[in-house]
């Protein structure tokens, strides 16, 4: 036999041989139709015995295999790059989310927080990594934030509590927590909204209701008083004073 160098066009070799026939699932179907579309009309230099034809049709299926490798990879880099694109957009949101957002262990430690989180408790991200958030709470507070995570973790529903934050100089800081467990029961998701000033208004409209009682019966009793002297004075045939 002689071999003997051919420079062959793609364009004129059939789309499918007889003798090579590869059969292959419908969803990658269209990848192989690509891989063909883009390898036809190279032009492929093939050193061959005219005895074995077959060596060029399986030369073909192994061309495009490779442009199918080709283009899969390139998917690949192009879906890691939109990945990468849409972590960091969270990453971003998260981190600037005006809301304190804490991922806890079951027993409470800090796996990650956000920058409004950190403010909230005074300290930088990596000083809180690995801390125990209810170092944070008052002792007052602390059943029920223990009892707040335990229904976390039972009831598999968004929980939520108010309780008081011990920052700084004996400071209390009144917060709203509302949480529920990651999809995998591992972590607690928490987020925190300071309500302290909310606190502080209710406690002065209590303290302006209390006043007002106060006056609103001083001023009941004033009309009582004022009507029994009108009584007496009225028995005892005087005129009334008020």
């Amino acid at each position: 036999m002689v071999a003997t160098m051919y420079v062959i066009e793609l364009d004129n070799y059939p789309k499918n041989s007889n003798k090579m026939k590869t059969q292959l699932p419908t969803d990658h179907f269209d990848l192989r139709q690509k891989a063909e579309e883009k390898l036809r009309g190279k032009k492929l230099q093939l050193s061959m015995d005219l005895s074995e034809i077959d060596l060029f049709a399986l030369n073909h299926e192994l061309l495009i295999h490779q442009v199918e490798l080709e283009m899969q990879n390139e998917e690949l880099v192009n879906a890691n790059e939109r990945a990468e694109h849409i972590s960091e957009k969270y990453i971003d949101l998260y981190n600037l989310a005006p809301t304190g957002y804490f991922t806890l262990t079951k027993d409470g430690k800090i796996v990650e927080c956000n920058l409004a989180a950190s403010n909230l408790l005074r300290k930088s991200q990596t000083h809180l990594v690995g801390a125990q958030l209810g170092f944070f709470v008052t002792e007052v507070s602390k059943p029920v934030f223990d009892q707040f995570i335990d229904d976390i973790l039972v009831t598999k529903k968004t929980e939520t509590c108010v309780i008081s934050l011990n920052i700084y100089d004996d400071i209390n800081t009144h917060v709203l927590l509302t949480g529920h467990t990651t999809r995998d029961d591992v972590h607690c998701l928490i987020a925190v909204i300071d309500i302290s000033e909310l606190v502080a208004d209710e406690k002065k409209i209590k303290q302006l209701e209390y006043f007002n009682g106060i006056f609103v019966d001083r001023e009941l009793k004033m009309i009582e008083l004022k009507k029994e002297i009108n009584h007496l004075l009225e028995k005892a045939g005087l005129e009334k004073k008020y």
